[in-house]
């Protein structure tokens, strides 16, 4: 079941990493301890690892590194997990000295048949959840 889901949980971190489909730059709304409901500025490029690792501006002097992902795959009509998974930069070692805060993203749904999920009812409402931990520098 996990490589079925793989392809769409990708679009969906490519998605929330470079907000809409803007050549360069784009944007997505994250809402951090301490900070709020912010919109974060992130380049985007060919090379995929840049669309995880990428650094965010949060403004003019402020900046985001995130150092972990989560995200957890949700089925809301019968109320099941389908996936959940986490990647740490570095193997949990990227800054691991510094603090961090979390930013979680607004859940995004659809159906399964939209997302194209293998053995889950078509009509099922499908919830993504995001979140990270972000090294905050001016």
């Amino acid at each position: 079941m996990r490589r079925f889901i793989a392809l769409p949980l990708v679009l969906v971190l490519a998605l929330l990493a470079a907000g809409a489909a803007n050549a360069g730059k784009g944007q997505v709304i994250l809402t951090c301890t301490g900070l709020g409901t912010i919109t974060v500025t992130t380049t985007t490029t060919k090379n995929d690892n840049s669309l995880g690792w990428g650094i965010g501006k949060i403004s003019s002097s402020l900046h985001g590194i995130p150092v972990s992902f989560s995200e957890t795959v949700t089925d809301l009509t019968t109320n099941t997990v389908l996936d959940s998974f986490g990647q740490a930069k570095g193997d949990g070692n990227g800054m691991h000295n510094q603090s961090t805060v979390t930013c979680d993203a607004p859940p995004e749904t659809a159906t399964a048949g939209e997302v194209g999920i293998p053995g889950v009812n078509p009509s099922d409402i499908i919830q993504f959840d995001f979140s990270a931990q972000v090294v905050l520098k001016p």
